[in-house]
């Protein structure tokens, strides 16, 4: 099902479609076979970046880079795609930075940052659209979304387009060489329909007339590549062909390094079934924590619904819903009533936060990935 499309009722249908990851020997970028429609996906979204408080201070620190490192004065024009609640342009206006865009397709979410004084553009980013936006950014942001479009091309010349000629981009996207290594599987859903390397992100915007002038790790959604582009001649920034170097050698450009991520994630669902069965046997109930987009993907995948009693979510739009697929009900936290003989939590990447804040919940606090062993 679609990970972020959640069921109002219990027994609600759901449309389900394959999920599977293709590889191009050319261009070494991964891609989802099937590409659903992204009206059904993002015309109205329940993911608020702004509910994570690391989301939060990740977009602040961020801000302060960019300022001094692109000496950006007050006036700068500052364009942030798929801008979500408006969480990575709030820094920006907290410092006195008035001109700045967001670009945010879910109706609600433009409309929440439109509430709080953060200036969004309700609408894709495709060249019809682009044509209504003010135009020679200093700096254009896109955290989370380059992954996310099925058209990529257009959406990369849109933003060049936006983009004064000394401006530059600055891209966020899940790292393909961390989902491999780490066998975080869960990060691959329907919205999500392209997984970067920087080899592959090169051959992309080689493409255009644009370069990759600089990249580092970030550690967001269990790691993260964040990428520099300018169009005009910037010197390259060693820390490319540093990452290129790295990914060469891990085998990125093998099929061989994709199958064997194939195989082992299919020995991590006997683990988590195995290891769930035991706690059940012991006639211990579990109660979810956290119902990202990668919680969807794991249950579906591992067949686990009638295990969780629940799951506990601290976003409040999510409240009362159901998780597609397997049909476990969102609930606050103020609403659990009984005893909890395993908290499990699901947004693994947010597991020393949730476990640090819910110590009075349950005695046994459990991380997903912690069952994933044998």
């Amino acid at each position: 099902p679609l990970a972020n499309n959640l069921l109002n009722n219990k027994n609600d249908d759901c449309d389900l479609y394959p999920l599977e990851l293709n590889y191009c020997s050319n261009c070494h970028n991964c891609q989802l076979s099937v590409a659903v429609d992204k009206k059904k996906m993002f015309s109205n979204y329940l993911y608020t970046s702004s509910t994570s408080k690391s989301f939060r201070e990740h977009f602040i620190s961020a801000t302060k880079k960019y300022i001094s490192e692109f000496k950006l004065k007050k006036n700068s024009y500052i364009i942030d795609i798929g801008s979500n609640d408006g969480v990575g342009l709030k820094p920006f206006k907290d410092l006195g930075y008035k001109n700045i865009l967001g670009i945010e397709p879910a109706i609600n979410l433009a409309k929440l940052a439109n509430k709080n004084k953060i200036r969004t553009f309700n609408g894709f980013l495709n060249k019809k659209n682009t044509k209504k936006i003010k135009k020679n950014a200093n700096l254009i942001l896109a955290s989370n979304v380059f992954a996310h479009s099925d058209n990529l091309k257009e959406m990369a010349e849109c933003m060049i387009s936006l983009l004064d000629k000394k401006g530059v981009m600055i891209i966020e996207v899940q790292y393909l060489m961390n989902t491999l290594k780490d066998l975080t599987f869960d990060n691959i859903y329907h919205e999500h329909y392209n997984y970067w390397s920087l080899t592959s992100l090169v051959n992309f915007f080689n493409q255009f007339n644009a370069k990759i002038f600089k990249a580092e790790k970030i550690d967001t959604h269990g790691g993260s590549l964040r990428i520099y582009v300018s169009s005009n001649k910037t010197k390259i920034d060693k820390s490319v062909n540093k990452i290129l170097n790295e990914e060469e050698k891990f085998g990125i450009k093998k099929y061989e390094t994709y199958l064997n991520f194939s195989k082992k994630i299919y020995k991590i669902r006997d683990n988590v079934r195995k290891n769930i069965d035991e706690i059940i046997g012991k006639k211990q109930n579990i109660v979810g924590y956290g119902s990202p987009a990668k919680a969807t993907t794991a249950l579906n995948f591992f067949g686990i619904s009638k295990q969780i009693d629940c799951v506990i979510e601290d976003n409040i739009l999510k409240h009362g819903k159901f998780i597609p697929g397997v049909n476990i009900e969102i609930k606050s936290k103020n609403k659990i009533k009984g005893r909890i003989d395993n908290l499990l939590v699901l947004a693994w990447n947010f597991f020393d936060d949730i476990k640090k804040n819910n110590k009075k919940l349950s005695k046994n606090i459990l991380n997903i990935k912690d069952l994933e062993k044998s």
